[in-house]
């Protein structure tokens, strides 16, 4: 029943991605009210999928590679969510509603009925680290999303024949502030993800240090540690943007490269 839900959840996020491509296409805004409703629809039948998924095997189902993918998606439209009902910044959605699809759609062609779970992942470290983790990175995504729509709207504001599209993108301020705010959630958490997991793999005797994904979590850490920084100290605008962008591409390189490191964060291992 999980699986129906989950491509029930899909279809629904689909609509959200035609009306990503549509308004990219189009530069103007292109069925956003459908796709908002059926991107809110799909996240609840998101969460159950997930939630009849934990029933099933009695853990939180984040160990299969499917399963990260789902939870993964799933926060990011949380995320989406939570960022449109503060701010009403409606192009954010250009950067979410395909990210949102595409996890899930990635969820469903790594579909994996096993059960099975490693026994070192037998631990109650997994309701700690991992959710810390998949949650800070949701909200780093919009700290990403943020950045793009600050450097495509000082772009056009430089430009003397701007289209349509920028005049729907919030002002410069918006977004940085946005950015900001995104960046001052998703830095702790994964600050504790790292802590939490560095402690998980003690705890198992495990030299974490030798695991690929580690050393990469910890060099995206770095960068992100040096925005925050460089944020407090009054940086502000494009260059804020760029370092923010960078950090998320080492986000990706580390969650899409579980597979390719090896070592303790290799799917069905």
């Amino acid at each position: 029943m999980h699986v129906v839900l989950l491509r029930l959840a899909l279809a629904l996020y689909f609509v959200g991605f035609a009306h990503a491509v549509l308004t990219a296409l189009n530069k103007k805004q292109t069925l956003f009210r459908p796709a908002l409703v059926a991107v809110t629809a799909g996240l609840v039948l998101h969460v159950l999928s997930i939630a009849l998924r934990a029933m099933e095997v009695r853990y939180l189902p984040l160990t299969q590679q499917y399963e990260a993918f789902s939870f993964f998606g799933a926060l990011a439209a949380l995320g989406f969510l939570i960022a449109y009902a503060k701010y009403r910044i409606a192009p954010l959605s250009v950067f979410a509603f395909p990210l949102i699809f595409i996890m899930t759609f990635i969820s469903n062609l790594f579909y994996d009925p096993s059960s099975s779970i490693p026994p070192v992942l037998r631990s109650n470290w997994i309701y700690i680290h991992t959710p810390l983790v998949f949650i800070g990175y949701a909200a780093l995504f919009i700290a990403f999303a943020a950045a793009i729509m600050y450097l495509i709207q000082e772009r056009a504001l430089k430009s003397k024949h701007p289209v349509r599209f920028y005049n729907w993108l919030p002002s410069l301020e918006l977004c940085d502030d946005l950015a900001y705010r995104a960046l001052a959630i998703g830095f702790p958490l994964i600050t504790l993800g790292i802590i939490t997991g560095a402690l998980w793999a003690q705890g198992a005797g495990f030299v974490w240090a030798r695991d690929a994904k580690v050393v990469f979590s910890f060099l995206t850490w770095l960068v992100y540690l040096l925005l925050i920084f460089y944020r407090l100290t009054g940086w502000r605008g494009r260059k804020a943007a760029y370092l923010s962008i960078v950090g998320f591409i080492g986000v990706l390189v580390t969650f899409l490269g579980a597979n390719y490191f090896g070592g303790l964060h290799t799917f069905n291992q």
